[in-house]
């Protein structure tokens, strides 16, 4: 059984078989970081004080129902797996946010404060339920209810949901079409938990809320590309091992820089690898490596 219980976890740890592997087997991340900053732009979306991680979990969840209007989320539900009345809640709130995305709706305030409650009930699954957090105050004064938990979005928050969103409608969006699967797992999931955020007609893309870094002298910050964001992108569509969503790209949506970037899955990871690769061979070691059989 592998010991690494989620892809996240196993890139982040230099130790694991996982991260060891895709670091040894696809080196060549410069040339690939470098034309990606070329042809980053400037920060278009600056942070106020809500916070970074759920705020780009929120904004995951917007893309989404904004692709499939009926996109029904179940990482939401399973931090409540058991509690049918705090169930019923959740279910209420992901049905919020399919009304605000209905062909006769434009509430794109109510779109940013349902997905902000379902990023903070998906963090209950990931994280668990925080001590004082404002969860916990609605669970603990018996307020746990649709309209409290949508009034939980800060102001902030729903500013650069509103700007993402306005970005997103003009840079992201019109380049997916269908058929979308929102938050896919793959085969691979069941040996360690992976859940992208988007494929669209064979593009599997992974969207980004992060401010990028902050140059000391001019006090700008720019785009960046991490070897990990690389590696993530590569292992969703290598743990896709029978070939499931017919994947012929992955990508990398910088949503506060509005920065779409793409790559033909055999090109990047032989760019990366700087050798000829098989896809079929990679997922197969890939599958082993996780303990598949």
């Amino acid at each position: 059984m592998y010991v690494y219980t989620n892809l996240s976890a196993a890139l982040r740890d230099k130790t694991s078989p996982l991260r060891k592997y895709l670091h040894e087997r696809y080196p060549n991340t410069r040339p690939v970081q470098a034309e990606y900053r070329r042809e980053a732009g400037p920060l278009l979306v600056d942070t106020g004080g809500a916070n970074p991680a759920t705020l780009g979990a929120a904004f995951d969840f917007a893309v989404r129902f904004l692709l499939v209007p009926d996109h029904a989320p179940v990482l939401p539900l399973l931090g409540f797996f058991g509690y049918p009345e705090e169930s019923a809640v959740v279910e209420s709130v992901i049905e919020t946010a399919q009304a605000a995305v209905a062909p006769t709706a434009t509430d794109v305030d109510t779109l940013s404060r349902a997905c902000w409650a379902l990023a903070l009930c998906t963090d209950v699954y990931r994280r668990g339920l925080l001590r004082d957090s404002a969860l916990d105050h609605l669970l603990r004064t018996g307020r746990f209810a649709p309209d409290p938990l949508l009034s939980l979005t800060p102001p902030d928050a729903i500013r650069q949901l509103w700007e993402l969103r306005g970005l997103a409608d003009d840079h992201l969006l019109p380049h997916l079409k269908p058929p979308t699967f929102p938050g896919p797992t793959f085969d691979a999931s069941v040996l360690c938990n992976a859940d992208a955020d988007i494929i669209s007609a064979g593009l599997l893309l992974d969207l980004k809320t992060h401010l990028g870094p902050k140059n000391p002298r001019t006090g700008t910050r720019a785009d960046s590309l991490s070897a990990n964001d690389l590696y993530q992108v590569i292992a969703y569509a290598l743990f896709d091992h029978t070939n499931t969503y017919a994947l012929t790209h992955v990508g990398i949506y910088s949503a506060r820089y509005a920065h779409l970037a793409t790559w033909p899955l055999p090109t990047l990871l032989t760019t990366l690898a700087d050798t000829p690769i098989d896809i079929a061979d990679e997922r197969e070691t890939v599958w082993n490596l996780l303990g598949g059989r």
